[in-house]
């Protein structure tokens, strides 16, 4: 085969383009004609282009290592600019924004003409738009808002009005999400496309024509959530032997009709015989057929003159079939003209695609946990950014500091790590270490300023230049290591993102046994407690031995607050203090252990006692050959337990452990085995259970790959039914081997009824809200990254913490999940708080705050918890710091209602911030707080006044006034509120139950005081 590089450039120099008229006639008014009287074809040519998956994203981009995959975007994306010059009928569909934007900063003047002019006659058309496609199950909405946002701005400011997408393109993600569907709505779309689905679902979509239908992704935002939603006939690939790819080797169209081998013809016949075939699974005449795969088009010539062979040859031989160059939205909108004029109904889907099985053997469901570090690291990584870019919005309208730059790397990072082979860990070895690369550089450059961000934010007078701290994060610190921390004297700056005071527990490596910490209000209490680990195997850091641990309480609401500390030689030393008990806590929140087992037996909070007992239990991962279905390997992409019918069984039924009792903390540190260690705790006066665990290196056992489950145990009625949310927002309904849409078959009784688990998992008593005598109790386990879990028995939870395998799934990544770090297997460090409580219907026979509100407290703490930086404060007495900073500031001037957050706060334009608020709770979650609330911007912010706000859809991309949609005709039709499109909008918020409002405001700065 001749190189790509060569092919490229026979085609490309040979194009003779035509000129391009500088109009916009994008948009429906731009497709190529259908006609209603005859089948029609949509030909959407495409390139499925990975942010990283087999090489890493800059390898990608340039086509380096080809010995791994043949691919080089740069050589795609400027291919097809060049073939859609020659003939204004050929289409093709852009997605990853984060290629195109590296592309378009390459570009001379005339390209980005051109290219512009391209996408203004619909010849090139931006679908999606965001910065990768993202994954659905591990990915949080967060960082999923976060990355359209990015990618969509890109867009605009690149290519305007006629680049905004109007379509969700989803077809690679295993799985998909109510909740992603639900932003799709919200950002504006008309429709989304996908193409795996599970082997049942689509068997009886197929046969009831139901692989179109409309996605009712939200109960609480009603008929405004609901969006088309497309399955792709024949995956995302060309239909096997009409890929005319340089990457494929199928015969080409050749149309001359004096050689020999002529087979236009014949070719014709077999297209318009596949196309026939595809028909009778749609209602309508129109189908989508995708023309191109993975990282397909880099010589784009190539493809596109087989193409347009192809479209000439069914004029002479089948005129009855209209093809032509197409785009998803073009075939949306011919779609929805067709059901209109016929009447044509659609399916109203209401539950999601989750799990995805491609066959019996075969659930997708262990990416929901594979590279649990990597998964750790990205919701890290969003915690500093949602810190940094309020942060940076308060410096630069009040101090006039423009750091926003700064931020960029960090969004762009962020932005790939959601791709659907990153956030979910089937990459290679190789490019996960990319992705932490780009995340570890990315941070520090977000955080380069934070020293003159705290200063002016505190200062009481100009005269602080002298003052350096150097401020870090200590991303170490979960391996007990803080170089500042250590320091004879250090400040500690604590920044709360959230809009409501919070208390949060501070814990610090430190080596020393006696401190003098200071903060606004005087000194204040601590405990010395031993660490988890020595981590003596990590390179070159010499972890500490001891965790200092303060509380800092009620940090003000998007503000700051420092405290001083200093090693003493005077105050009495704070040895830990071993404790011989087996209760913990107080009468409030507590727990205890098992005096003969040392595991846990129950736990106490708000008067109610669980009984309920926690173990670490593994799986062996299935060493299949690959060969069949039925011989499949448990993989980075697939879970499956070893045996016909697999059974978790238990790493220590009895385990070592020490115990630590003080004023702030009970802890109790077990030892499970060589690999496996935990500390239970619980804080005073919290309404959760800590749990601290460390898992790895993993050992093999009976010569297979292990998979670590911790299971926690209740004797609770759940009724087969558990909770799981939906990226972290709406809950999902689950009921053991039970599926709404179709017959659930169980083959495999644990892979089977595992699901994504981004924030929590949640029993109900008897299954429902409902409550009667003896049902009051909702338990739920938040954890602190994206992990597969499930309830396998009634009144039993189990998350999967960790994974070592020694097969490849063979779905592509072509490596064991066996990851090594420090010349050893990978150890994984976390945290899952378990709390439980009155269920809101039983709020009216029992008092007390509602298990849901505990819940969403621990959520938003957990996702959005105060950032620490720690700083040297060698050269600075604690006098010299009070005489010049304040010790405290709050960005807002009163806390938001308990029911709302600012999800966003960023600098937008030169004189406007992007703002979004949210309600956090469901229609009836809680009969207090899922109530419409109400927030008054006007004297909100401490630094800047709002003068005028626009409100936006959801990616902030489009005013919300412009959004246009289609009208469907359903079996069903989806209750709730219609989409609300006012104009005029004073500074008086209104949200409803898990609104996002998306505004740009006009700000300036107050005046000083």
């Amino acid at each position: 085969m001749k190189s790509v590089a060569l092919l490229l450039f026979s085609f490309v120099t040979l194009i003779s383009t035509k000129p391009l008229i500088d109009t916009e006639s994008c948009g429906y008014e731009s497709c190529n004609k259908v006609d209603s009287t005859k089948i029609n074809i949509h030909l959407v040519p495409h390139s499925h282009d990975d942010v990283g998956w087999l090489k890493t994203v800059d390898q990608y981009y340039y086509g380096a290592r080809n010995a791994i995959q043949e691919a080089g975007v740069q050589h795609i994306i400027g291919s097809v600019i060049q073939a859609l010059q020659k003939d204004a009928t050929r289409r093709f569909i852009q997605v990853e924004t984060a290629f195109f934007w590296q592309w378009w900063q390459d570009q001379s003047v005339e390209t980005r003409k051109i290219t512009k002019e391209l996408v203004n006659s619909g010849r090139l058309e931006i679908i999606n738009g965001a910065w990768s496609m993202n994954d659905e199950a591990a990915a949080h909405y967060h960082s999923i808002i976060d990355q359209f946002t990015l990618g969509l701005k890109r867009i605009n400011d690149t290519l305007g009005r006629c680049g905004r997408p109007r379509i969700g393109w989803q077809i690679d993600p295993f799985g998909h999400s109510k909740e992603m569907a639900s932003m799709f709505s919200q950002i504006g779309f008309e429709g989304m496309f996908f193409a795996r689905l599970d082997y049942r679902d689509s068997k009886k979509r197929h046969v009831n024509k139901d692989l179109e239908l409309i996605w009712h992704s939200s109960s609480d935002l009603g008929s405004a959530s609901n969006i088309f939603t497309g399955v792709l006939y024949d995956f995302y690939t060309a239909p096997a032997y009409f890929c005319w790819d340089v990457l494929c080797g199928d015969r080409p169209v050749i149309d001359n009709k004096k050689s020999p081998d002529y087979n236009v013809d014949v070719i014709v016949d077999q297209f318009a015989a596949y196309a026939i075939k595809g028909l009778q699974y749609y209602k309508t005449n129109n189908l989508l057929v995708t023309m191109g795969g993975d990282f397909t088009y880099q010589a784009a010539e190539m493809y596109f003159t087989n193409m347009d062979k192809l479209i000439e040859g069914f004029k002479e031989y089948r005129p009855d079939i209209n093809i032509i160059y197409s785009t998803p939205s073009c075939y949306l909108k011919a779609v929805n003209e067709e059901a209109k004029s016929k009447n044509i109904q659609f399916q109203l889907k209401t539950d999601d695609f989750f799990p995805y099985a491609s066959g019996a053997h075969t659930y997708w469901t262990g990416y929901f946990t594979s590279r649990p570090n990597s998964k750790r690291f990205e919701r890290q990584a969003n915690n500093l950014l949602q810190v940094m870019k309020q942060a940076v919005s308060f410096t630069k309208y009040r101090y006039h500091l423009n750091f926003e730059d700064n931020l960029t790397p960090l969004k762009e990072a962020m932005g790939i790590m959601q791709h659907h082979d990153a956030i979910t860990g089937t990459e290679k070895q190789h490019v996960v270490q990319d992705y932490v690369r780009l995340l570890t550089a990315s941070i520090k450059e977000a955080e380069e300023n934070i020293d003159k961000i705290v200063t002016n934010l505190l200062k009481k007078t100009d005269d602080t230049d002298n003052v350096k701290i150097n401020f870090v994060s200590c991303l170490l610190a979960n391996v007990s290591y803080c170089e500042q921390s250590n320091l004879e004297k250090f400040v500690v700056a604590i920044y709360n993102p959230l809009s409501k005071y919070v208390n949060h527990y501070v814990r610090l490596p430190v080596n020393g046994d006696s401190y003098i910490i200071t903060g606004p209000n005087g000194t204040i209490n601590y405990e010395i407690l031993p660490v988890i680990d020595d981590f003596i195997y990590v390179y070159s850091i010499t972890p500490s031995k001891y965790e200092l641990v303060f509380l800092a309480e009620n940090l003000p609401p998007l503000g700051l607050r420092l405290f001083h500390i200093q090693k003493s030689v005077i105050t009495k030393k704070r040895k830990p203090r071993k404790s011989q008990q087996t209760r913990f806590g107080n009468a409030h929140s507590g727990f205890t252990i098992d005096e003969e087992t040392g595991l846990l037996s129950s736990i106490t909070l708000n008067g109610d006692t669980l009984e309920v007992s926690q173990n670490f239990m593994f799986y062996n991962g299935a060493n299949g050959s690959n060969t069949e279905d039925i011989y499949r390997a448990s993989g980075a992409y697939i879970f499956r337990p070893a045996g016909v019918t697999p059974t978790a069984l238990s790493l220590a039924n009895t385990i070592t452990y020490t115990s630590y009792s003080t004023d702030l903390v009970d802890e109790v540190h077990q030892v499970f085995n060589s690999w496996i260690k935990q500390i239970i705790r619980v804080y005073r006066d919290e309404d959760y259970i800590e749990f601290d665990w460390l898992v790895g290196p993993i050992a093999t056992i009976n010569d297979l790959g292990v998979e670590v489950i911790t299971r926690f145990t209740t004797n609770r009625p759940s009724n087969r039914v558990f909770y799981t949310d939906s990226n972290g927002k709406q809950m999902v309904k689950r009921i053991r081997n039970f599926r709404d849409m179709y017959d659930y078959t169980n083959e495999e009784p644990v892979s089977g009824n595992y699901y994504p688990v981004t924030s929590k998992i949640v029993l109900k008593d008897g299954g429902s809200e409902a409550c009667t005598k003896g049902n009051h109790l909702e338990v739920a386990v938040l954890n602190d990254r994206a992990q597969g879990g499930s309830s396998l028995e009634d009144g039993q939870i189990e998350l999967m913490v960790h994974r070592r395998l020694l097969k490849d799934d063979a779905f592509g990544v072509g490596e064991a999940l066996n990851e090594y770090e420090f010349n050893r297997g990978v150890v994984v460090r976390g945290q899952h708080l378990l709390t439980f409580g009155q269920k809101n219907s039983c709020r009216k026979k029992r008092s007390g705050k509602s298990a849901s509100a505990t819940q969403k407290d621990l959520e938003k703490k957990k996702i959005l918890s105060p950032w620490v930086f720690v700083g040297d404060s060698t050269d600075h007495t604690l006098e010299d710091l009070q005489s010049n900073f304040n010790f405290e500031f709050s960005g807002l001037t009163k806390a938001l209602p308990d029911n709302v957050q600012i999800l966003t706060l960023e600098p937008w334009n030169e004189e406007s911030l992007l703002l979004r608020l949210e309600h956090i709770f469901s229609v009836n979650e809680d009969a207090t707080l899922s109530q419409i609330a109400t927030v008054h911007l006007d004297n909100l912010f401490t630094l800047f006044d709002v003068v005028s706000i626009e409100e936006m859809n959801l990616a902030a991309n489009m005013p919300k006034a412009d959004i246009e949609k289609m009208s469907w005709n359903t079996y069903d039709y989806g209750s709730g509120r219609e989409l609300s499109k006012a104009k005029n909008i004073d500074l008086t918020i209104r949200l409803e139950p898990m609104e996002i409002r998306t505004f740009i405001v006009q700000v300036v700065a107050k005046s000083h005081t």
